[in-house]
């Protein structure tokens, strides 16, 4: 039985398989363009009966939020060129109220989430349940733990998979020759060990503390459906800890728990317990200046920390309430 979040686990080359596979299913040839990148094209569709022939173009998006009218107006040009009788677009979720006007201006034909799950059903009844370990790959690693999710990253410049299990993230580095494909582990995280994350438009940062506290600063593709993958088992990694504000500045990175606050900067770290603090305060710079976050820290004495933020208020706030007082 095919179902959404079975689907929402591919990562975005699998689902475009997926959807080819179907294609075939229902009579056509099939080519994938993967490694051309047929201007936008994920996969032809073609079917020839006695001199009578069709060619379609199909767009798969493994989506967790609608499909919007930019995405559909940039693929309706497709429908324009020579020997092309249609675009097809395909997605795990659903199309806006403007992107379904926008498709039926070019006559596209849009397949949502549901209509999907039921032509899969229709026409591979029986592959759903195997469909990662069996056709497409060990969905399964060595070490017995279950894959349910893998997402397209980079990370220091590298192309990476974040591979997405209960206990662990791993990052999976694959490079590719003309003859082969070698895969390697570059690194792995205990789940236990994450803080929090924080979106971005197309990044995401990773707030964990194994040895010790650090940032991972990715891009990704889809942040929103990672995020949402790994608030699956988030039961499973609960930690004492939690991440209440977050920012990225020019020297590194601000972060607020539940416990402390961290000045992160290129391997230094500067550390502020929060039962040592007495309290936040704005500094005022003027018009011309943003206002700055000043922290009290109750030791010996009071020590002053100044921080340059965004916007002093929210922090002040923000480490307020962590501290009960609002």
């Amino acid at each position: 039985m095919w179902e959404i979040n079975q689907l929402l686990s591919l990562d975005p080359y699998d689902f475009e398989r997926l959807a080819a596979h179907l294609f075939e299913k229902m009579g056509y040839n099939t080519r994938s363009t993967q490694q051309s990148r047929d201007g936008g094209v994920d996969i032809e569709i073609s079917i020839d009966n006695f001199g009578l022939s069709h060619r379609w173009l199909v767009q798969a998006k493994r989506y967790s939020g609608p499909v919007g009218v930019k995405e559909v107006r940039e693929y309706g040009s497709l429908s324009y060129r020579e020997d092309v009788d249609g675009v097809i677009i395909v997605t795990t979720s659903s199309f806006t109220g403007e992107g379904r006007k926008e498709g039926a201006k070019h006559n596209l034909k849009l397949i949502e989430g549901p209509l999907l799950t039921e032509m899969l059903n229709h026409y591979c009844p029986d592959e759903g349940e195997s469909f990662h370990r069996k056709r497409w790959g060990v969905d399964v690693l060595e070490t017995g733990e279950e894959v349910f999710g893998r997402h397209s990253a980079t990370i220091e410049g590298d192309r990476i998979w974040l591979v997405l299990t209960k206990k662990h993230i791993y990052f999976e580095k694959i490079t590719a020759t003309l003859f082969s494909k070698k895969k390697e582990l570059i690194r792995r995280i205990d789940a236990s060990s994450i803080i929090g994350l924080k979106q971005a438009t197309n990044s995401l940062y990773i707030v964990i503390d194994e040895k010790h506290p650090e940032v991972l600063a990715l891009s990704i593709r889809e942040p929103k459906s990672f995020a949402e993958n790994l608030e699956l088992f988030r039961p499973s990694f609960l930690r004492g800890e939690t991440l209440l504000k977050f920012e990225k500045e020019k020297k590194g990175f601000l972060v607020l728990t539940n416990r402390r606050f961290l000045m992160m900067d290129k391997g230094n770290i500067e550390t502020i317990r929060l039962k040592d603090i007495a309290g936040a305060e704005i500094e005022k710079q003027g018009i011309l200046h943003r206002d700055k976050l000043a922290i009290l820290e109750s030791k010996e004495s009071i020590i002053r920390h100044i921080y340059d933020v965004e916007n002093a208020s929210d922090w002040k706030e923000a480490i307020l309430k962590g501290l009960g007082k609002k």
